[in-house]
C-alpha cells in the first residue's frame, strides 16, 4: 500500500465517507493529502457545505397539513 493518495483517490475517499465508515489507515493517509493539497482541502470544505445544506433543507420543511 503506497503511503501517499493522490487528488483522484482522495476525491473518492471524501465521496465514500459519506456512505461508510472509512477505516484508520485510510483516514490517515487522507488527512495527510489534505495537509498539503489546498485544491482537496477545498472540495472536502465544498462537500461538508452541501451536506449541511441539504440537512437543512430537510428541517426547514413544513410538516404536512392534516387532512
Amino acid at each position: 500500500m503506497k503511503l501517499q493518495l493522490d487528488c483522484k483517490e482522495v476525491s473518492r475517499l471524501l465521496s465514500e465517507m459519506q456512505d461508510r465508515e472509512v477505516p484508520a489507515a485510510e483516514q490517515a493517509r487522507l488527512r495527510l493529502h489534505l495537509v498539503v493539497c489546498e485544491t482537496c482541502r477545498t472540495v472536502e470544505e465544498q462537500m461538508a457545505f452541501i451536506r449541511r445544506a441539504m440537512r437543512r433543507l430537510g428541517q426547514d420543511r413544513d410538516p404536512p397539513a392534516p387532512d
